[in-house]
């Protein structure tokens, strides 16, 4: 069995400043906080935290990332400070960077030098993706 410490997603291992705009109906809200990512028993999962300002609002997540049946596929388990909590697929290729539910998706590109992601979340609204937030992530350090 592949490892996700041998796939692609090792490009996430580390610990990334996040910077971005949350579109809402009245006004845009800045989003900065931290993203680390690391490997949890024996590499064969990605822990991903999440500790981020939405506004004046913070909100914490962790989430469970482990291979499906490809090195560029991965299920993701999800909780947050709200009491939410659930799942979504992701894609990472070459430098493409896919995720996925049924009401939320982003669509992001890492650089070359694997030191900076852009993307963008988007939300599900009556059968369309409308734009919800645009993303920066900076890697700071390269492990925990």
């Amino acid at each position: 069995m592949t490892t996700i410490e041998a796939s692609n997603f090792s490009r996430l291992i580390g610990i990334w400043v996040t910077k971005g705009t949350i579109f809402t109906k009245s006004d845009n809200v800045a989003l900065i906080g931290i993203d680390t990512y690391e490997y949890i028993l024996n590499g064969n999962y990605i822990l991903h935290k999440a500790d981020v300002k939405m506004g004046d609002e913070r909100t914490q997540t962790f989430e469970i990332f482990s291979l499906t049946n490809s090195k560029e596929r991965a299920k993701m388990q999800y909780y947050n400070s709200k009491g939410e909590s659930g799942s979504m697929t992701s894609y990472l290729s070459k430098n493409v960077f896919k995720i996925k539910s049924s009401i939320m998706k982003f669509e992001g590109k890492f650089n070359d030098e694997n030191t900076e992601l852009i993307g963008k979340w988007f939300v599900k609204e009556s059968d369309k993706w409308i734009d919800f937030i645009d993303l920066k992530l900076k890697k700071q350090k390269e492990s925990i």
